[in-house]
């Protein structure tokens, strides 16, 4: 049994890794598979947008890819619920 384990060992960590991975990919589906804003406001019927789940009105948003990607991904403050998506202008540099 002893000459088992690692094997069991390294099965049990390429299985926890493989869920970790799915988890993130799905995370990811989820956010690129968001309603564009004006589609999110038409459904809910409110200017305002709020969290379907929760109700709250504090949202934040965070950039698709990384923190300063133009396409950004509104989510509920509270509840971390996706809401909606949109495109942020591009930031002139200066030089």
């Amino acid at each position: 049994m002893s000459k088992f384990l690692p094997m069991l060992f390294l099965i049990g960590l390429f299985f926890v890794m493989w869920l970790v991975l799915y988890a993130h990919q799905r995370r990811e589906r989820q956010k690129r598979a968001l309603p564009l804003r004006e589609d999110f406001l038409a459904a809910q019927g409110q200017p305002e947008a709020a969290c379907h789940a929760c109700g709250k009105g504090e949202l934040k948003d965070e950039g698709l890819g990384s923190g300063r990607d133009v396409r950004r991904i509104v989510s509920c403050a509270a509840c971390d619920t996706l809401l909606y998506r949109y495109e942020r202008p591009a930031e002139v540099e200066a030089d």
